[in-house]
């Protein structure tokens, strides 16, 4: 032992790891390994089952179960004396989550985080659970009561254990092997996928399903797209009531910005408080494009809320994006951002009344005797009744108050790890902020975010999943290339600067690199490369989750890879990709959500604006572009014309002035000059 961790009773393998999440659990008695070669050959050595146990750093019941048992000497007994115990930060394996998350569903009808998975010393799953409790509670078996009978029933009846385990991992492997079938992509599918979801819409409170309600990004993008083309007016309304019932509620941060993971509730009043960059990042883009339909400038205050959060919290000194914050603090989940209102009265003295009555505050509180701040539509009827300006000033007045004794509070913890998908979609996300605000704080957070990752986090042609502390994670990942690829594109489209080729060409190597690395003959994508030696079989994640399926994402940005390149080969990858999730598409719409906004690209006109040269309309020209241009249109800007690259072929200003080329289904208008006239030609172009 270091001299470095001598005051800790205790020191197991995770101390060299560089995942937060796991070296919070470095000086657990439990004598934890970091997945790889050192405990899969102990294993294999002494025969001994493993204890996987799966979490992230942010999650608060993982910080339960640590508590309880992984610090709990007799547990951590039965644990060095019969397995050999492993801990995978999920966030940094997702393809062992997602092999072992699907057995765990299997098996106990549902899934979540800490994941306890037992397996052979070949890997196979044969028993799973989630959080269990140290001791028998109310029916749930304890943690010590369950390891000690699987030591035995392994020790006792190995044969049977195995056996079991080899048919359970067939099964699973078979699952994945089998097709679902091709379907015809048409219309029909989006439109049975929107029905489908909006049969589980909850009309009374907004959101999918009961409590708990998670904010379904991807799913409300899709209601947005599919009004605008069908012109059904419900779709936009259950997208709204969503949109403004998590925005008002306390998943939402009322005084920081940001949203937390989930809500407790159906009402979306108390989150589960971890705030994951992923989130942030799918929904600012949501809010945005709710904008552009309804330029109620609600939104547009959400937008700059959530990414000024990200910006304020989550970001670092080389223009990485942080991981996540910790739900708890000092112990307690959600201590950092609940008040009393005794508290809230001593900061805000006779001006309390108002702020109280507009984010509900009371004495009794609403979740353990505090309060989370949310606003209702009977609160937010307080504002019509009044000013609203002046309504408005105060609430602010009061808002930075309060901000600034929260700042003084002890902290959740930070997830400083850089992930290279949930980077690309922040990426996705700033650029979205900038489009709807004009903010160039916002580009210029998504440039250098490029520049960091183009520097380094894809070095010697590999795109890193995980960094932190200069330290890269090994292996290769399709979520990674995926919302990364679809950052790039976005911030090519945003940047007009003169050298903004350079993501185009970063966004052409890493798709090359995506369907080497990925996509099989069928042109079905995995999460990984094959040939991966401590993987049972090769996964894929095609259906959305809490983020989008990777597949998905990156099908979509093969279809505009291939317009805006001008290399139709990355078109053709990504129609034989979306041809091999057609039969899941038909089968299950309402579960593949991004799969139908890659097909509603597909199926939708090619619209494309081309600027050239760098005149003095240029500027305004950009502007209506920005809130005019259709969801699914591209723009390429070059100052250079026609050697720029494929579309300014043949494009040049004349006299220094900017040009506009809009063209649908390469089919182009005749150039313009003003932004007037870009105006015209646009109107009409997403229907």
């Amino acid at each position: 032992m270091s001299e470095t961790h001598t005051a800790f009773q205790h020191t197991n393998h995770l101390i060299n790891e560089n995942s937060p999440y796991l070296l919070s659990h470095a000086h657990n008695p439990v004598d934890w390994y970091p997945w790889g070669d050192e405990a899969l050959e102990k294993a294999k050595a002494g025969d001994r089952p493993i204890f996987l146990s799966i979490g992230y750093a942010a999650c608060h019941w993982c910080h339960v179960m640590e508590r309880e048992s992984f610090e709990n000497e007799e547990v951590a007994a039965i644990l060095n004396e019969h397995y050999v115990s492993i801990k995978v930060d999920r966030e940094q394996r997702p393809d062992l989550d997602q092999i072992y998350m699907t057995f765990t569903q299997a098996m106990t009808g549902g899934g979540g985080w800490p994941m306890s998975v037992f397996l052979t010393p070949d890997l196979k799953p044969f028993f799973a659970g989630t959080y269990f409790p140290p001791e028998d509670y109310l029916g749930r078996p304890g943690f010590k009561r369950v390891i000690t009978e699987i030591a035995a029933a392994y020790r006792e009846d190995r044969r049977r254990v195995l056996e079991s385990a080899a048919q359970i991992t067939e099964g699973l492997a078979a699952q994945i092997r089998q097709s679902a079938g091709q379907s015809l992509l048409t219309a029909d599918l989006i439109t049975r996928g929107a029905t489908e979801l909006m049969a589980g819409f909850d009309h009374t409170h907004g959101g999918f399903g009961r409590a708990p309600k998670f904010p379904h990004a991807t799913e409300l993008c899709l209601f947005l797209r599919h009004y605008r083309h069908s012109g059904d007016l419900s779709y936009r309304q259950a997208a709204e009531k969503a949109l403004k019932a998590m925005a008002r509620g306390g998943i939402y941060d009322q005084l920081g910005g940001g949203f937390a993971r989930y809500s407790t509730d159906a009402e979306w009043i108390v989150p589960h408080f971890e705030k994951m960059l992923y989130d942030n990042g799918l929904l600012a883009p949501v809010y945005a494009e709710a904008y552009l339909v309804t330029r109620d400038s609600f939104y547009l205050d959400v937008v700059r809320g959530t990414l000024d959060f990200i910006l304020n919290e989550m970001t670092d000194g080389d223009g990485g994006f942080f991981s996540a914050l910790d739900a708890d603090s000092e112990g307690e989940e959600g201590k950092f951002y609940m008040w009393s209102k005794p508290e809230i009265e001593q900061v805000l003295g006779s001006k309390a009344d108002l702020f109280c009555g507009y984010y509900n505050v009371t004495s009794g509180g609403n979740f353990e005797g505090r309060n989370v701040l949310h606003v209702t539509e009977e609160s937010a009827r307080l504002r019509q009744k009044s000013d609203s300006s002046e309504f408005d000033n105060r609430l602010a007045a009061a808002r930075t108050k309060l901000l600034k004794v929260r700042s003084e509070r002890v902290r959740p913890k930070t997830d400083d790890k850089i992930l290279t998908s949930w980077n690309g979609l922040a990426v996705g996300a700033m650029c979205a902020g900038y489009r709807v605000t004009g903010d160039r704080r916002y580009l210029d957070a998504a440039i250098r975010n490029a520049e960091f990752a183009s520097s380094t986090l894809y070095r010697d042609g590999k795109l890193t999943h995980s960094y932190r502390d200069g330290r890269h994670s090994d292996g290769q990942f399709l979520e990674d290339y995926a919302y990364y690829l679809h950052g790039l594109i976005d911030l090519y489209q945003m940047d007009h600067s003169s050298d903004n080729d350079r993501w185009l060409e970063l966004a052409v190597t890493l798709a090359g690199n995506a369907i080497s690395l990925f996509m099989d003959d069928q042109g079905n994508l995995y999460m990984r490369e094959s040939n991966q030696d401590d993987l049972i079989y090769r996964p894929k994640d095609d259906t959305d989750g809490a983020l989008p399926s990777p597949a998905s994402v990156l099908i979509e940005s093969l279809f505009k890879l291939g317009r805006l390149s001008g290399d139709e080969k990355y078109s053709a990858a990504g129609q034989k990709a979306l041809r091999a999730l057609s039969g899941l598409m038909a089968r299950y719409p309402g579960g593949v959500a991004s799969a139908l906004l890659a097909l509603d690209y597909h199926l939708s006109d090619k619209i494309e604006v081309v600027i050239v040269g760098d005149g003095r309309e240029r500027q305004g020209m950009l502007d209506q572009l920005r809130l005019n241009m259709p969801p699914n249109g591209l723009l390429a800007v070059s100052e250079a014309g026609d050697n720029g690259g494929p579309l300014f072929e043949g494009r040049r200003a004349e006299s220094g002035q900017a040009v506009a080329y809009v063209c649908r289904n390469s089919a182009c208008r005749l150039p313009v000059t003003t932004a007037a006239e870009l105006l015209e030609q646009l109107a009409g172009m997403d229907r």
